[in-house]
């Protein structure tokens, strides 16, 4: 096996429920006869540990998926795959934001969480896409129990399983209220925390004495308490930047007002409307009229979104950034609109390595198929110069917020198809950088010193479109840039050297895209941002729980995170992935004051 997934592999998935007798159930739950598969045909009466729930069978995945399904993905993990990854892979899965995945030490899960998650050295993280990862989201719970056999994962959860989530979230409740005194510098406001912990542990050691079904009520009953004490002990913060992103679907003022006054309700007061996505603005363009391209996103008709969102916004004393995506113009067939951006200007698009003497438009096989423009091509940054130029100076926005300033990403360099995977190779920029150094970049090996001088060429290109929305959007308009914050892996795999704006003072605030729910890891994650950042510049954490559909607690904790790092506040990724469960957590106490419950 390949020695960068040596510690990683693809497990066959059983969850033993109230059956014994799993070859009696194999056409039902479509098991393989294959005798490569490790199946019990009976289990001892010690052995089975039954849930109250009958579980099945979900899905079966073969070892051989890791390199020929994985190989291109984030963390080795491809569509549809479990893997299991234990410490020998690295410190973490590198997953991406589109699986889920659980911790496990000493045979129980202890945390689950969302993606790119620390591999504990005393145990391993079970990782899922697609239908693994909807077995992982129905079966896994804090305190299952799981083993491996052969190529099988075994997880199956017990009354005793909820007196373990039980007493972690009582721990969880009691840090909760610990670290909300420090971060608020005062007492606990009130003593609805503290009255929920103290339940909490009453049921808790109720669930310790009881038998059989009495067991998970009562631990249900303590784990819920914990989660009203977490909920309660998070003071308001006035001043604390409360944001989220936002795609507009709505086609009248009527609805942009329910929309808005839904957001209000939860104590968010700032909205990252999503302005310029996949190559077409959502307001009637006059620049994208000048090159000929179509003026306004047909989604919306005649309807100047935009518009009317900062004008019902002002009257709500909430605010509108602009968010923009600058080189990703989504994943649509040019072709289907005469007048889209590559059907006019095919010369703007971006190439890989790979596929760089292709004729036809260069697809991004892991960012969601899309396609990208080239950051190199003069006449591509001042178009979306134009646009910035546009949207401030005609709608004066209170913030624009830049994403996608980056290249597509490639592969690290550890990866053997590393150089294919990288991006800029466009005719545009060979030229330039041949007329600059008398070489062609195809022909530039990797860790050479002209590959150095290479990736400085497109990295400054990068920067050089930071510095032009500098120039043309005006000082009392916040600008703010979405980051990845592993700045070496940022460098190496996207050419975005977001240190540079922020020393050169190129933007105001940046919003780094933290894609985890494992707290710890959160918090490094964060303060090696706040370290890079300097006092002159904001930040916004992006937190992803809502996206990564993690527990309501998840995203409690990486706000108290975010304030003890001295964050200036938060922006959650997105509105559309916030249901009824976050939106009653914010409001509880950590967005609203108290008195506008």
């Amino acid at each position: 096996m390949n020695t960068l997934v040596k510690k990683a592999f693809i497990g066959t998935v059983l969850f033993f429920g109230s059956f014994t007798n799993l070859y009696a159930n194999a056409e039902e739950f479509n098991i393989s006869a294959d005798p490569f598969w490790v199946l019990k045909q009976e289990i001892s009466r010690d052995e089975e540990i039954l849930s109250f729930e009958t579980k099945r069978v979900s899905a079966i995945y073969p070892l051989d998926k890791v390199n020929t399904l994985g190989a291109n993905y984030p963390g080795f993990r491809g569509p549809g795959q479990l893997v299991v990854y234990y410490s020998d892979f690295g410190t973490t899965t590198g997953t991406n934001e589109f699986g889920t995945e659980a911790v496990i030490k000493d045979g129980v899960v202890v945390k689950l969480t969302g993606a790119d998650s620390s591999i504990p050295r005393d145990g391993f993280v079970v990782s899922g896409h697609g239908s693994a990862k909807k077995w992982i989201k129905d079966n896994l719970k804090i305190g299952t129990k799981i083993k491996i056999e052969g190529r099988t994962l075994i997880a199956y959860t017990t009354p005793e399983s909820y007196v373990f989530m039980a007493k972690e979230k009582i721990d969880d409740a009691e840090e909760f209220i610990s670290n909300a005194r420090k971060s608020s510098n005062t007492a606990l406001e009130d003593k609805k925390a503290l009255g929920y912990l103290k339940k909490a542990k009453v049921y808790y050691k109720k669930a310790e004495h009881s038998k059989d079904t009495a067991i998970i009520q009562y631990a249900k009953a303590s784990i819920e308490s914990s989660n009203l004490a977490i909920k309660y002990a998070l003071p308001y913060m006035p001043n604390e930047f409360k944001g989220v992103w936002l795609r507009p679907s709505e086609k009248n003022a009527v609805e942009v007002r329910k929309t808005l006054d839904n957001i209000k309700q939860t104590g968010i007061n700032n909205v990252f409307l999503e302005t310029f996505f996949h190559g077409y603005t959502i307001y009637p363009s006059e620049v994208m009229h000048q090159y000929y391209l179509t003026t306004q996103n047909p989604k919306f008709a005649s309807f100047d979104v935009l518009g009317t969102y900062i004008k019902e916004a002002h009257k709500r004393g909430m605010k509108i950034h602009c968010w923009f995506e600058a080189f990703y113009i989504g994943n649509s067939d040019p072709a289907l609109d005469k007048t889209s951006i590559l059907s006019v200007y095919p010369a703007w698009g971006n190439k890989n390595f790979a596929n760089y003497n292709s004729t036809s438009y260069v697809r991004h096989p892991v960012e969601h198929n899309g396609l990208f423009l080239d950051p190199a091509n003069f006449e591509t940054v001042y178009f979306l110069t134009q646009l910035l130029s546009e949207i401030s100076n005609k709608y004066h926005p209170d913030g624009i917020n830049l994403d996608y300033t980056r290249y597509p990403s490639s592969q690290n360099s550890t990866v053997p198809n590393f150089k294919q995977s990288n991006w800029g190779y466009t005719e545009y920029a060979r030229d330039e950088f041949k007329s600059l150094y008398e070489i062609d970049p195809v022909e530039i090996e990797v860790g050479t010193t002209m590959w150095k001088k290479w990736s400085e060429y497109r990295r400054s290109k990068i920067s050089n479109f930071v510095q032009n929305a500098r120039e043309v959007v005006p000082n009392d308009i916040k600008l703010s840039a979405v980051i990845f914050p592993d700045y070496y892996a940022s460098l190496e795999t996207k050419q975005q050297d977001w240190a540079k704006w922020t020393n050169e003072e190129l933007v105001d605030v940046v919003t780094p895209l933290i894609m985890t729910s494992d707290n710890e890891l959160f918090h490094d994650i964060l303060k090696s941002v706040k370290m890079r950042t300097p006092n002159k510049v904001d930040i916004y954490t992006g937190l992803f729980v809502g996206f990564l559909d993690a527990e309501p607690e998840d995203l409690l904790r990486q706000i108290s995170v975010s304030r003890a790092l001295k964050s200036e506040g938060v922006v959650l990724f997105d509105w559309a992935h916030l249901p009824q469960k976050y939106q009653t957590a914010l409001k509880t106490r950590v967005f609203l004051p108290r008195d506008t419950k």
